[in-house]
């Protein structure tokens, strides 16, 4: 049952992974710990059972992705939240299905978690920046933007998309639009959640994001330096150095390696006279 499940356990899984379960279930682990991730769940049912009386059975894939997108960003109230992106809320499932509110990329996954169960094939796309979805008819297919109405875009609308959230002015790399797997999914949720807590100062929630960021992205080695810096924000300055430890050795030729060293040094000194 998924309440008994760790988000470690669910990584295990594999190409399996679902996005919507490893959400709830670092939610609990983060920032919820008495969620129950099958209630969530069951609001995820609830909500593809009240889209399946109003989605026809049949037509393609694109036909029906599109009233999906037009009745769940439409009547049924799922919107963006752009004026309140640093919300943590709208990055965790569990929150979103309740306000209606969240971000590119979980209004995504709430978009492909339904169509799923409606019989559409959709996925996500993980534009720099900015996240929407895409539904398939084999070769033909429609990109939609839950974040802003849930309409279709177009090439055009992509390169405005990432010019307008990156700043970047050079031209469309249209390996952009390549499906982002399910795993990648879980890895830009949680660096998003990363930098909300890091700007707001919120140590203990970023150090507990980081941990589940490292179990996504074991070979990315800046990791394992913050979490060594957080440590050292929350006094904790043995798992502090152990930490940068493990980023001098991953990554002894780091741009940051010797002002690292250096840290790590002091925090040395600093257990010496404690002990």
């Amino acid at each position: 049952m998924v309440d008994d499940r760790t988000f470690e356990q669910e990584l295990q899984l594999g190409d399996s992974i679902s996005p919507v379960r490893a959400n709830v279930l670092f939610a609990r682990e983060i920032a919820y710990p008495s969620l129950l991730p099958s209630t969530t769940l069951k609001d995820l049912d609830d909500l593809a059972r009240i889209a399946g009386e109003v989605i026809p059975v049949t037509g393609s894939h694109r036909d029906r992705g599109a009233l999906l997108s037009e009745w769940l960003f439409g009547p049924s109230g799922f919107r963006g939240d752009p004026g309140h992106y640093q919300d943590p809320r709208n990055s965790y499932l569990n929150e979103v299905l309740v306000r209606k509110q969240g971000l590119p990329i979980t209004l995504s996954t709430v978009f492909i978690a339904v169509a799923a169960k409606l019989g559409i094939h959709a996925h996500g796309i993980g534009l720099p920046g900015h996240f929407i979805v895409q539904v398939a008819d084999g070769e033909q297919v429609v990109y939609l933007d839950p974040a802003n109405g849930g309409g279709s875009v177009g090439l055009a609308d992509c390169e405005r998309l990432v010019s307008e959230s990156t700043g970047f002015r050079g031209a469309f790399d249209r390996r952009w639009l390549k499906p982002t797997a399910p795993v990648e999914i879980v890895g830009r949720m949680l660096n998003n959640l990363r930098n909300l807590y890091t700007q707001a100062d919120e140590w203990e929630l970023a150090r507990r994001t980081i941990e589940r960021l490292a179990l996504v992205q074991p070979d990315v080695a800046s990791h394992r330096r913050d979490l060594g810096l957080i440590h050292y924000r929350l006094g904790e300055r043995g798992r502090a150095s152990q930490e940068l430890s493990v980023y001098l050795s991953a990554a002894p030729n780091a741009d940051d390696a010797e002002q690292i060293k250096v840290l790590r040094e002091q925090m040395l000194i600093e257990l010496g006279r404690l002990n």
